[in-house]
């Protein structure tokens, strides 16, 4: 018995794979124009003290995760969609196809962002080596930061980027979306 029942394209079509480099590459743009502009920890508010930019970098994996461990982490990452790319093509009709893009969009654009050192004002250049000194850092941009209600334990969300929020939607529509497919079983 064959793993993958279906061809590649039968669950990848052009317009899937079209819609996860664009989500990836919005994600890549905007944290390019957030390292030209933004400086590190440094937040601009935008709607007073609940929504600023604030440029960070996590060097770990989900939610932060091996924080320190940047190859450890883009390892892991690439675990990740490896598996992602199975389990959908294993289980095609599985979910909504737009959940897939965004999850695999954010992948993608946090996946590629660790192969990067971000020069502050400059741009980016392959590479693992950080020299905060210099403006040189490592780790996946974010800079959407959120003032979140004190009773969450925490005193801000910790700030995030264009990907992580194509994750969080796309997991949410695919939860959604398996949760209505088992209820008409």
């Amino acid at each position: 018995m064959k793993y993958f029942e279906k061809k590649f394209l039968e669950v990848y079509p052009p317009i899937f794979i079209i819609s996860v480099i664009i989500g990836t590459v919005i994600d890549l743009v905007t944290k390019y124009i957030a390292i030209l502009y933004l400086r590190p920890h440094n937040p601009i508010e935008l709607l007073g003290d609940f929504f600023r930019l604030t440029l960070t970098f996590n060097t770990g994996f989900v939610m932060g995760l091996f924080q320190g461990f940047p190859r450890t982490s883009l390892a892991l990452t690439a675990v990740a969609i490896l598996v992602l790319i199975a389990y959908r093509w294993k289980n095609s009709d599985l979910g909504h196809p737009a959940g897939w893009a965004l999850v695999m969009s954010g992948a993608f654009g946090n996946f590629i962002d660790k192969f990067f050192v971000k020069i502050i004002g400059i741009g980016a250049e392959f590479g693992f080596v950080e020299n905060r000194y210099e403006g040189r850092f490592i780790g996946v941009v974010d800079f959407l930061d959120f003032d979140w209600p004190n009773w969450l334990l925490i005193d801000r969300w910790p700030a995030f980027n264009f990907a992580d929020s194509c994750v969080s939607v796309g997991l949410v529509i695919l939860i959604l979306t398996m949760k209505i497919e088992e209820d008409k079983k």
